[in-house]
């Protein structure tokens, strides 16, 4: 057994690339979310929720997006790792994003939500503030309420949300002021086969080392396949394969290398069940957490047909696929005038839910 820095060395590697340490200027992907995003910050819009389930990069996403605000001196992007449970800590976390000296004590020797948008309007002056909240699920709907008070009499504060699906739907049906108020919505699912190679090797390199080494693209492929493309996954699969590649003293680790520690692998329970599923079935589900109660119809203008032959094949093979969901009591349907609407099961729901 090598230790690992003298495996590590092998390869020129500095460190263990697979470490779950957040690196935002390694991330892959969701290039259109980041520019959704990026153009909703510029535009000046209020509020707007990233959404998906644990694994998938929100906390990256937040801190790549603080990153980019940075190099801006309009904007004043602040990260919040998780938001605060109570409206004392809410007014707590305030002072400490500006500060709350001498002067601020003789203005307000206690602050308050009746005047802390004047508190806040003061400190920014001409700054844009970008509130970056992940894990928003934990939001108290007292807080959220307050926020999207003092947000509304604020012109230069702006809020992104990041949380699990089940936080999407708490908005909807017990906040639907503040969700009203939501213009940009992103949802993260998974990377591709490109971009999960493209994220091992932007690791390896960031320590040092050349491209895939020692990853054959037949171990990244079946990686991508055990993994279902979820970041957190990725890099926890690569982490186990590198410890045992290192035990083993093993230089190429290859697909049948992969395949063997596969059984050792626990891959949480809704990925495991979103993996199973084909790209076409898990678009569709998507499309059913994200838009409830569509018709075949109307599943079809939001996807992109341009493969199938025709309209009319096109329909055919959503309506077999709406059949094989319904039969894995996956998708349920009811009678809505002359047509169908189909939405998730509970069974389905655990896919967009807390892994």
């Amino acid at each position: 057994m090598l230790p690992n820095y003298e495996y590590f060395s092998k390869f020129n590697w500095s460190s263990n690339p697979f470490t779950l340490t957040v690196f935002p200027e390694l991330m892959v992907g969701y290039s259109q979310q980041t520019y959704s995003l990026l153009s909703h910050i510029h535009n000046s819009h209020k509020f707007a929720l990233i959404v998906g389930p644990t694994g998938s990069g929100k906390t990256t996403l937040l801190l790549w997006l603080k990153s980019q605000l940075m190099a801006y001196k309009k904007f004043f992007p602040y990260y919040i790792s998780k938001p605060p449970r109570s409206p004392s800590n809410l007014i707590l976390l305030i002072k400490s994003i500006f500060g709350f000296n001498l002067l601020d004590r003789f203005r307000n020797r206690k602050l308050s939500f009746f005047d802390i948008q004047k508190f806040i309007y003061r400190k920014l002056r001409n700054r844009h503030l970008i509130l970056l909240i992940d894990e928003a699920h934990e939001f108290s709907l007292s807080n959220l309420e307050w926020l999207r008070t003092i947000t509304d009499s604020i012109p230069n504060f702006s809020v992104v949300f990041a949380g699990l699906p089940n936080f999407e739907k708490t908005l909807e049906t017990r906040l639907p002021t503040l969700w009203m108020r939501i213009t940009t919505k992103e949802y993260l699912d998974s990377l591709s086969k490109t971009e999960t190679e493209s994220l091992i090797n932007k690791r390896i390199e960031d320590v040092g080392g050349d491209g895939i080494k020692p990853f054959s693209a037949e171990a990244v492929n079946k990686i991508f396949e055990i993994t279902g493309g979820f970041p957190r996954e990725i890099i926890k699969i690569c982490d186990k394969l590198i410890r045992l590649a290192a035990e083993k003293n093993i230089t190429n680790i290859n697909q049948a290398f992969v395949e063997e520690i596969i059984s050792g692998y626990a891959i949480p329970k809704s990925l495991e069940l979103k993996v199973s599923l084909s790209g076409k079935q898990n678009q569709i589900l998507q499309l059913l957490n994200d838009n409830p109660n569509l018709t075949p119809s109307d599943i079809i203008e939001k996807l992109d047909i341009s493969k199938y032959r025709s309209q009319d094949n096109a329909v055919r093979s959503i309506n077999n696929i709406l059949r094989r969901l319904m039969k894995d009591d996956l998708v349920q349907r009811k009678r809505f005038a002359n047509s169908y609407v189909y939405f998730l099961t509970g069974k389905a729901k655990t896919i967009f839910t807390e892994a």
